[in-house]
């Protein structure tokens, strides 16, 4: 699971080279629920926004394509490992030793969900 996660974070990084609106709250928000409904939650009938809040068209596609990949990816994968439970595969997602440059990991992009704030099925029991 941690490379699916670490080719996610440098197709990030590389959009973030030239589209520094990817560190905007509007643009972590979108990318972050994605995430967390596509691959966290595994809703089945969760479809990525191709608006991410990004300034250009190409910028939003580049991330949307590696949303999708890391989404299908990570599914597969957390299915091969028999991983379907939620706070696993948060886990698997918030994962601080995968890091893109020293020092910057899933955090840079997402922000972080406190597990303790999620019940067994994904629903938010508590909040900041």
């Amino acid at each position: 699971m941690d490379e699916i996660l670490l080719a996610l974070l440098h197709k990030l990084n590389q959009v973030a080279e030239t589209n520094e609106e990817i560190f905007d709250s509007e643009c972590r928000e979108a990318v972050g629920i994605a995430i967390m409904e596509g691959f966290v939650r595994n809703l089945p009938d969760y479809s990525i926004p191709h608006d991410l809040g990004l300034a250009t068209d190409d910028a939003n596609r580049a991330v949307y394509a590696a949303i999708d990949e890391y989404i299908r990816s990570a599914k597969a994968k957390a299915i091969s490992e028999g991983m379907d439970r939620f706070h696993d595969r948060l886990a698997a997602f918030q994962n601080r030793a995968v890091t893109f440059k020293p020092g910057n990991d899933y955090e840079e992009f997402f922000g972080h969900t406190p597990p303790e704030f999620y019940d067994d099925g994904g629903n938010v029991v508590r909040m900041y």
